[in-house]
């Protein structure tokens, strides 16, 4: 009687092993020129169901303005969807006073890819994960990567 629920627990334990895969491991390499005139912050968006984000949900890489191709290697599951999305913050500050005493500021934001949350549609900001993989250059003031 032992010896037959060994030999089930081996058949499960084999069984259990070939369907349960683990997700493989790969790096992706995102290429960006910041042609417009101002750092801008940059996430990565993962659409599976992780929604891990780097370089960490809390936290932004800052994209400085170079013509040079700059680079954001991230280690991500093999097949899942990978979205960049890029945003400046900018507020300016008006020269007539306000009622109040105060100049009223505008605050504009400039996005592209995905936006600062990762939610928005664009054409060509989205890889699917592949090992080794490096993307197009995507040139972040192009009128393609504004965020829908």
């Amino acid at each position: 009687m032992k010896r037959l629920s060994l030999l089930s627990c081996a058949i499960m334990v084999i069984t259990l092993n070939i369907f349960c895969t683990t997700a493989k491991a790969a790096d992706l390499t995102f290429q960006f020129i910041n042609d417009t005139e101002r750092p801008l912050s940059m996430k990565l968006f993962s659409r599976s169901d992780s929604h891990q984000e780097w370089p960490s949900k809390t936290k932004a890489y800052t994209i400085r303005p170079d013509t040079a191709v700059q680079q954001l290697k991230i280690s991500c599951e093999e097949g899942e969807q990978i979205c960049w999305g890029a945003w400046q913050t900018v507020q300016r500050v008006s020269g007539e006073m306000g009622g109040n005493g105060q100049r009223p500021t505008h605050t504009t934001k400039y996005l592209a890819g995905a936006g600062e949350r990762g939610i928005r549609s664009c054409k060509s900001c989205c890889q699917v994960c592949k090992d080794g993989t490096l993307t197009p250059v995507a040139k972040l003031n192009d009128p393609d990567n504004m965020a829908r």
